[in-house]
């Protein structure tokens, strides 16, 4: 499995180009939403296995994703562990939030770090 860090992919379209880089992944996505939401996604949803929808408006993401199976986690830590602990060899577990961070964050640059950080302790 690998971890992929796209905290910056602040929106639909940056996170709709990283979902095309890989043909597997298990993707932890949400935050602070921006107006029109994350439903037009929908048509880059092909290899996601699993969303982990974390921040203030998982259950939008919840909503907006049709035909994904996604998981409600309470923070950063639950996602990146659920995913770990779900993937199969080739899975990329990517944090690609289609969202803003500052529901949880002061900046993007601190979600990722703590993607990181968290990645770090599911794979000691």
């Amino acid at each position: 499995m690998t971890f992929v860090n796209d905290s910056k992919a602040t929106n639909v379209d940056a996170a709709a180009r990283s979902l095309a880089l890989f043909p597997r992944v298990r993707w932890i996505v949400g935050g602070q939403l921006k107006d029109d939401g994350i439903s037009a996604l929908q048509s880059s949803l092909d290899p996601v296995v699993k969303a982990y929808a974390i921040g203030a408006q998982a259950m939008e993401v919840v909503r907006d994703l049709k035909g994904v199976e996604v998981e409600v986690c309470s923070d950063m830590a639950t996602a990146v562990r659920s995913a770990a602990k779900e993937s199969e060899p080739g899975d990329t577990v990517l944090l690609a939030p289609a969202a803003a961070s500052f529901d949880a964050y002061g900046s993007f640059e601190e979600r990722g770090e703590d993607f990181v950080a968290e990645v770090r302790k599911a794979t000691r």
